[in-house]
């Protein structure tokens, strides 16, 4: 199975890419909760794998690690887990999934081009103490949930071009109930 994206997401990535080309080196990707982050992302690390460079997506839960990986698996998208004991470390691929435990233990990562960072309303210090002693790495935070003090002095600038509306009316979504 070949990843393709929507229309909307495609567009999203492009912003990100203009981004990158004006100079920003650390962007929020803010959509709603069911429009694809992960996608997003992992459309991602394969284009930089593609180019030859080292990419990685780093999340803060051991679960998360592995439904992530389960979801490159689905596409046929090569990469390790860098995270303890986990029987896919395979540390030469150019995709790496990683446990925000394991690389703030490691101190460093060598040879990153690009770094996706989950949840990252939720950064931890370790994290944002990375992001920042790495100027040569591109830096994208997921986000459905922006609004954490201080995500201003690690990310510069946020990228959002679809509300959970839109996608309700695209049938991306179901309409919510509350009850």
């Amino acid at each position: 199975m070949s990843l393709k994206l929507r229309p909307y997401q495609a567009n999203i990535l492009d912003l990100l890419r203009k981004g990158f080309q004006s100079g920003k080196r650390s962007q929020i990707l803010y959509a709603p909760t069911g429009a694809g982050k992960t996608e997003m992302a992992i459309f991602l690390l394969e284009a930089t794998r593609k180019k030859g460079n080292k990419a990685a997506m780093l999340l803060d839960r051991i679960i998360l690690c592995d439904q992530t990986s389960q979801r490159l698996e689905k596409y046929k998208i090569d990469h390790g887990v860098l995270q303890s004991g986990h029987w896919r470390y395979r540390p030469y691929e150019n995709i790496q999934i990683c446990s925000a435990q394991t690389i703030e233990k490691r101190g460093s990562f060598p040879g990153l081009n690009l770094l996706i960072v989950d949840e990252c309303h939720q950064t931890r210090a370790q994290t944002i103490e990375f992001i920042k002693n790495n100027p040569d790495v591109r830096v994208i935070g997921l986000s459905a949930t922006p609004f954490t003090k201080g995500l201003g002095n690690v990310y510069e600038s946020v990228i959002s071009t679809i509300t959970t509306r839109e996608l309700v009316d695209q049938k991306v979504l179901v309409p919510l109930r509350v009850f």
